[in-house]
């Protein structure tokens, strides 16, 4: 289990395409890009993340043992993100999350799941 554990939403049209663009831009910087259905699972040296797109826009999920590399991993997908879509500074607001993915969310996928 991760020390350190964050969600964001951000509402980007197009958000499948978006994963796989985040995907291609930080492809150099983690050890493995996996996917598990919908989900793209990109494995850092002490972290992870998870990008699960949605209706509305893309899921993100960032796990990280040290706290250093925890916020360079956010910080790496929050740069590629500006380069690959039009999102404001403060559409990515990071929230703290528990042990089940996404949770911490409110469903803005329109799915109408909890």
């Amino acid at each position: 289990m991760y020390k350190h554990v964050a969600e964001a939403f951000v509402p980007v049209a197009h958000a499948r395409c978006i994963a796989e663009q985040l995907c291609t831009g930080c492809c150099g910087h983690c050890l493995s890009i996996d996917v598990a259905g919908a989900d793209k699972l990109l494995t850092f040296e002490d972290a992870r993340a998870i990008l699960r797109p949605a209706d509305t826009g893309l899921q993100i999920r960032v796990e990280g043992q040290d706290l250093v590399v925890f916020c360079g991993v956010r910080m790496l997908l929050q740069g590629q993100l500006a380069t690959v879509a039009t999102v404001q500074a403060r559409a990515v607001e990071w929230q703290p999350a528990g042990r089940v993915p996404f949770r911490a969310l409110a469903t803005p996928a329109g799915d109408g799941q909890s």
